[in-house]
C-alpha cells in the first residue's frame, strides 16, 4: 500500500511528461540552432531593411504605349503607372509600376487601397518624380489571418488536445526553419539531419498530443523504424536508378550556394522524401495503435495472436487511402512542372525517363512504403507489449468485481483505463466488456 501511495497519479504523470517534453524540444532547438551557426548555417534576419511597406491611397496617372511583340505584326501594350504611397511610418510618397507587355509573368496592376511593398527607383529617367518602384504586395497579412482562423478552428474543435496541437504544430516548424535548415546550410550531413529532425517531430508530437502512454510509445517507435527503413530504400533507389538531384532549376541555384560544404542535391531529395512522409506515417502509426488499444482493453482475451491479425487488417484499409493521399499530394506540389513535360514530351516512355519525373515518382513510392513497412512494425510492437501490460490509469471505484484488482471495463466509447466515474458497471469475463443478459447490479447472484 505504501508503494502504491507513493505513485504519481495519472494526472500529474502527464504533466510532468509533458514538462520534460517541453524542455527537452527547447534543448533540441537551442543545440541544433547553435550547431548550425557553427558552419555559418544562419537563417535570414526577419527585416533586412531592403524595402518599404505602404499602402497605395492615389493613381496619379497610367500611361499606355505600343510596341513590336514577338511576332511579325503583334503589337503589346507596355503599361506604366505613377501612384502615391503612404508609407508604414506615415510620410507620403510616390512610386511608379512598369508592366512589360512583353513578359507573360508581371504583377497585376496597382489600385488604389493596395498594400505593397516598394524599393529604391534605380531608372533615372523617373527617379526624381517617383524615387520608389513597386516590388510586390504584402501578403502577411492575409497568411497571419488565415493562420488565425486554422488555430482557432483546432482550438474550438479539439479543445485542450487542440492547444496541444497547436503547440506540436509549432515546435514541428522550428525544428524545420529553425534546426534543419541553419543544419544543411551550414554544411552538415543532411541524411542524418532530417532523421534527427523526423525522429525529434514524431516523438514530440504524439507525447504532447497523446500524452505518455504505451499507445504513444508504440506509434513513435513504428512510425520512427518505418521512416528510417524506407530513407534506406531511397538511398538505394537513388543510387540505382542515377538521381543525381538537379531535376530543376532550384537545384542549380542550391548548387551555387557558397556554403562551407557544397549542398548535397541527391541528399536534398533524400530529406523531401522523409519530411514529406512523415505526417501521414504518423498519423497510420497513431491510429493503428490507438486502435488495438482499444481492442486491448475490450476483447475478453488478448493475446498476441488477436492482436497482431486485427493489426494488419486494419492496417490494410488505412494504407491504401494514406498511399493516395501522399501520391495524389507529390503530383499536386509538381503539377505545372508535369503539365509542361507532358506538353513538350515526344512519348510517355521519354517523359517517365526525365529525372524530373522520376525523382516525383520515387518520392510517392517510397512514401507510400514508408507507410506499408509501419504498418507491420506497429502491429507487432503493439501485439507484444500490449497483452501483458498493466493499465495506466485505476479503475473507477466500484468498477471491480469480487476478485481484488481485476478492472473490469465498460462497454462505452472511451471505456478502458481512465473511464469517467459514473461509468456503467460490467460483469467480469463477459465479451467485450458487454453485460451478460439477465445480469444484475449485484454480480447476478
Amino acid at each position: 500500500m505504501k508503494q502504491s501511495s507513493d505513485r504519481l497519479s495519472p494526472r500529474a504523470t502527464r504533466a510532468l511528461v509533458y514538462l520534460m517534453t517541453l524542455l527537452f524540444s527547447a534543448a533540441f532547438l537551442f543545440a541544433g540552432n547553435r550547431l548550425a551557426a557553427v558552419g555559418g548555417g544562419l537563417l535570414p534576419p526577419w527585416d533586412d531593411g531592403s524595402f518599404l511597406s505602404g499602402t497605395v491611397t492615389e493613381i496619379l496617372s497610367r500611361e499606355v504605349t505600343g510596341s513590336a511583340g514577338l511576332q511579325q505584326g503583334q503589337t503589346v501594350e507596355n503599361v506604366e503607372i505613377r501612384f502615391a504611397v503612404t508609407l508604414a511610418d506615415g510620410s507620403a510618397a510616390r512610386g511608379i509600376q512598369t508592366v512589360d507587355g512583353l513578359s507573360p509573368v508581371g504583377l497585376p496592376e496597382v489600385a488604389a487601397g493596395d498594400r505593397v511593398t516598394l524599393v529604391p527607383n534605380a531608372d533615372p529617367l523617373t527617379a526624381d518624380d517617383c524615387p520608389y518602384r513597386l516590388d510586390d504586395y504584402q501578403r502577411l497579412g492575409g497568411l497571419a489571418v488565415l493562420a488565425a482562423v486554422f488555430l482557432l478552428g483546432v482550438a474550438a474543435m479539439g479543445r485542450m488536445k487542440g492547444v496541444h496541437t497547436i503547440l506540436s504544430l509549432l515546435l514541428t516548424c522550428a525544428a524545420v526553419f529553425w534546426v534543419f535548415l541553419p543544419l544543411v546550410l551550414g554544411g552538415f550531413n543532411i541524411y542524418l539531419s532530417a532523421a534527427a529532425v523526423c525522429i525529434y517531430v514524431t516523438a514530440v508530437t504524439l507525447l504532447l498530443v497523446n500524452g505518455p502512454h504505451r499507445k504513444t510509445l508504440v506509434a513513435v517507435a513504428g512510425c520512427s523504424g518505418g521512416l528510417l527503413l524506407a530513407g534506406l530504400l531511397a538511398v538505394a533507389t537513388a543510387r540505382a536508378l542515377r538521381l543525381t538531384g538537379m531535376a530543376s532549376q532550384e537545384a542549380l541555384y542550391l548548387a551555387d550556394l557558397s556554403t562551407r560544404r557544397p549542398v548535397d542535391l541527391a541528399g536534398v531529395a533524400f530529406a523531401g522524401i522523409l519530411i514529406g512522409a512523415v505526417g501521414a506515417v504518423m498519423d497510420v502509426a497513431m491510429g493503428l495503435s490507438s486502435a488495438l488499444w482499444e481492442l486491448r482493453c475490450n476483447a475478453a482475451r488478448p493475446g498476441f495472436a488477436l492482436l497482431l491479425r486485427s493489426g494488419m487488417n486494419i492496417g490494410r484499409d488505412m494504407m491504401g487511402t494514406m498511399a493516395n493521399t501522399l501520391v495524389l499530394a507529390y503530383i499536386g506540389s509538381s503539377l505545372p512542372t508535369v503539365l509542361l513535360l507532358t506538353a513538350y514530351s515526344a512519348s510517355v516512355a521519354g517523359l517517365l525517363n526525365r529525372e524530373m519525373i522520376a525523382a516525383e515518382l520515387v518520392q510517392a513510392i517510397i512514401g507510400s512504403l514508408a507507410i506499408l513497412l509501419t504498418v507491420p512494425l506497429t502491429a507487432l510492437l503493439a501485439s507484444a507489449l500490449y497483452p501483458s501490460a498493466a493499465p495506466d490509469a485505476p479503475p473507477a471505484e466500484g468498477a471491480k468485481d469480487g476478485r481484488e484488482g481485476q478492472e473490469v471495463h465498460s462497454a462505452v466509447p472511451g471505456g478502458g483505463p481512465g473511464m469517467p466515474d459514473d461509468a456503467p458497471e460490467t460483469l467480469p469475463g463477459s465479451a467485450a466488456g458487454r453485460p451478460l443478459p439477465g445480469a444484475k447490479e449485484d454480480g447476478g447472484q
